[in-house]
């Protein structure tokens, strides 16, 4: 009984240390970090912080579980930075809120946090994370297939759109006379290499279209039909393809039947005309 007690106290003890901290001391803590970099830029990742009268004894970043730069106010230099594969640290433009990394490469994608840590007596800690991209920016259009240029009213139109490789995936978006086609029209087709995790390598996205034509479709005979390829704010490019309008044939008057076995006549027949698949493509890079 005394042991439970004595537990009980522990744990309110722990939430009212808790409460106090999140209430005086160290505020307000937050990153800005780059959703998505080009190879070879310039980047700079921010951690800013409340310090509410608290000495700072130090502020460290880490990519994963690797620390790669720390500011210590009270030692000289006050700066101390630790060698990780494809980060390169300008300590001429790195304060206590910023970091500077030069010439970024793929490997330095991966998650970021910033720690900081009041001085004593109180030796508050307060922790924020991002995640960054450094991509290559993808070479090419996307391209885009379907299976004729012209529809009738009633009809499916069937066709496919494939990123140009990148790291990570592209985003192909459809549209149809400027409007977003709805998502249960699209099936996507899964590339490979995206099952195996840990590897960064470049991977194709492939949209496949299913659409039913009707009669809002068509604008004076017309279509436009568009794949979107982008990757975040660095990449985007499109296909466009202008579809025409197919009006129903008349059924043509026979002159000619089938042969009746028995009587050697000729009857009604109708006549199969073959379909003839060609691929249409306009690339437009934005």
């Amino acid at each position: 009984m005394a042991l439970e007690v004595h537990n009980r106290k522990c744990i309110l003890l722990f939430f009212l240390l808790r409460t106090i901290s999140d209430t005086i001391g160290l505020k307000d803590v937050a990153v800005t970090i780059p959703q998505a970099a080009t190879v070879g830029d310039t980047v700079t990742l921010q951690c800013r912080y409340n310090l509410e009268g608290e000495p700072l004894y130090t502020v460290k970043w880490y990519k994963g579980q690797s620390e790669f730069y720390r500011f210590l106010p009270k030692e000289l230099p006050n700066t101390q930075v630790f060698p990780l594969p494809g980060i390169d640290v300008d300590l001429s433009k790195s304060t206590p809120n910023e970091v500077v990394l030069r010439n970024v490469q793929p490997e330095v994608s991966g998650r970021y946090r910033c720690e900081v840590s009041t001085d004593s007596p109180n030796f508050f800690t307060n922790i924020e994370t991002g995640y960054m991209y450094v991509i290559n920016i993808p070479k090419g259009e996307p391209q885009m297939k379907i299976e004729k240029d012209s529809y009738e009213i009633g009809y499916t139109l069937r066709g496919n759109c494939t990123s140009p490789p990148s790291y990570p995936a592209v985003n192909l978006t459809w549209y149809i006379n400027k409007k977003k086609v709805n998502e249960s029209s699209l099936f996507y087709i899964s590339d490979p290499s995206a099952a195996v995790e840990g590897r960064r390598m470049p991977k194709i996205t492939v949209s496949g279209l299913e659409l039913d034509i009707d009669g809002n479709t068509f604008q004076g005979g017309k279509a436009r039909l568009q794949c979107v390829a982008s990757l975040f704010h660095l990449y985007n490019s499109e296909a466009e393809i202008i579809l025409e309008e197919e009006r129903p044939r008349p059924r043509p008057s026979s002159v000619l039947g089938t042969r009746d076995a028995t009587s050697g006549h000729y009857g009604p027949s109708s006549l199969r005309f073959g379909v003839i698949q060609r691929f249409v493509r306009k690339k437009t890079h934005i």
